[in-house]
């Protein structure tokens, strides 16, 4: 049986991409009483952010939780910059990069699906930065920047064009 939500709730699934927890983990909380299973309309197996956050890396504020509820329901702008919290995370150092990135590439990757230029170029900085797979480390970063110029984006598109010969470069990508 699910309650109905009255606080910012989020999915399953997101909560074990947070928190590094399993789904199984989560579903075993629930299924014990330690968690409130809470539900939506569309049949979801929902957690309150509040039963979340403890186990959270990343402290998060009203603004965040706010953000993470509409990551968490798929609005592309919402996770591209809830990724990019968790992106900036994870290159402050070694240190905090594991908690952090797993998150930042789950919200990132969905965002840059549904064609956020901002998201893209966050995936190209931390696979330039080698926190992603370091076999194609430079082939993927420069793949993210390119994809992110070729949807618009300022920063990443005179990135491009430095990369590029004199002279080679689109009028698109010098702008």
């Amino acid at each position: 049986m699910s309650i109905a939500p009255t606080a910012p709730c989020i999915s399953l699934h997101t909560a074990a991409v947070l928190t590094g927890r399993s789904l199984r983990t989560w579903q075993r909380r629930i299924e014990e009483g330690a968690v409130p299973r809470l539900g939506d309309e569309r049949g979801r197996a929902l957690v309150a952010v509040d039963a979340v956050l403890p186990a959270l890396a990343l402290p998060l504020g009203e603004a965040e939780v706010a953000l993470l509820v509409r990551a968490d329901h798929g609005e592309a702008a919402a996770q591209a910059e809830l990724g990019a919290l968790f992106a900036l995370a994870a290159l402050r150092g070694p240190e905090d990069a594991t908690a952090h990135l797993g998150p930042a590439l789950h919200f990132l990757t969905r965002a840059a699906d549904q064609g956020e230029a901002d998201a893209m170029h966050w995936l190209g900085l931390l696979h330039a930065a080698g926190l992603c797979d370091a076999a194609e480390r430079d082939a993927q970063a420069l793949m993210w920047v390119a994809r992110a110029a070729a949807h618009g984006h300022a920063i990443a598109a005179r990135q491009v064009a430095a990369l590029l010969p004199a002279g080679g470069g689109s009028q698109a990508a010098q702008q």
